[in-house]
């Protein structure tokens, strides 16, 4: 059985503090203008001495290459702690095996864990706690897990986070588990971002949009490059149903609708819900079917 975790990853969260003294967050703002949590000021602000060091020259090199966020935090997520010996195969990423050797070296020099992170706890542990109410149990996954066969035996942690990217999650794998890391809701306009529990409704969604392709991905696996996304957030619409109300799926879909052009999204989340009422476990798959 799959099972969810609220928890902090330092493995992850360090890479989080190299982003923040590489190029990316101004690369993110060319992208879209937008305030970002104080915590992300904070740590940009202590690691600039260490823009020069290779953890940050190595992150900026394998984003200017196209190297995708999830390979660098997952090759940091299948090493150990805090020495980064790697324990499993790491992403096929050119120069990878040096990058999370110097990640080791990054989090010796710069003393983040003891000078930084140890006074901050206070405000991991609120975003914790607001993540918590939200995600009290597996619901989540037992609601994903009514729409196909979801992948056995998978440990999925969901984890703030505070710093960088700040606009979009970001999935770390390593052998059998998951690690989502959760950017919390962007405010209107250029204000700072929302704790995670003043919009509950987005959060669920961001997850379940996020954890939908791995989980399911033998009945996504099935479907065309066209309905794959409708399938997606038909399940994000699901789960939004199962976690919190209908009122919060109907929402979603129109928001989808509109934003994607799905003009059956409607009619089809009707049809889901009539599918997994049935009980017959192939839920996403069979209305795609007819």
């Amino acid at each position: 059985m799959s099972t969810l975790t609220i928890t902090i990853d330092e493995r992850l969260r360090l890479v989080t503090a190299v982003l923040a003294a590489s190029s990316w967050p101004a690369e993110e703002q060319a992208q879209l203008t937008h305030a970002v949590h104080p915590q992300a000021k904070q740590v940009r602000h202590f690691v600039q001495p260490f823009a020069s060091h290779p953890a940050v020259s190595g992150a900026n090199e394998a984003l200017l290459n196209g190297v995708p966020l999830a390979d660098l935090f997952s090759a940091a997520r299948r090493c150990t702690w805090p020495g980064f010996t790697p324990t499993m195969p790491l992403p096929n990423v050119l120069k990878i095996n040096d990058w999370v050797q110097s990640l080791a070296d990054f989090a010796r020099e710069t003393s983040i864990e003891s000078l930084f992170w140890a006074p901050q706890t206070v405000v991991w542990q609120e975003a914790q706690a607001a993540l918590q109410t939200i995600f009290p149990d597996d619901r989540l996954l037992r609601a994903l897990g009514q729409l196909g066969e979801v992948r056995a035996e998978t440990a999925v942690a969901l984890m703030p986070n505070l710093v960088f990217p700040a606009l979009t999650p970001v999935v770390a794998t390593a052998g059998d588990t998951l690690a989502l890391l959760l950017p919390p809701p962007k405010a209107v306009g250029e204000s700072p971002p929302w704790p995670f529990d003043e919009d509950p409704g987005w959060v669920v969604a961001i997850a379940a949009e996020q954890l939908a392709p791995h989980l399911l991905a033998g009945e996504l696996a099935a479907l065309d490059a066209a309905r794959k996304p409708v399938a997606i957030h038909l399940a994000a619409a699901h789960c939004l149903a199962a976690l919190l109300d209908n009122f919060e799926a109907q929402a979603y879909l129109l928001r989808a609708k509109k934003a994607h052009n799905l003009p059956q999204l409607p009619a089809l989340f009707a049809r889901l819900e009539e599918e997994v009422g049935s009980g017959n476990g192939r839920a996403l798959a069979t209305i795609f079917m007819s």
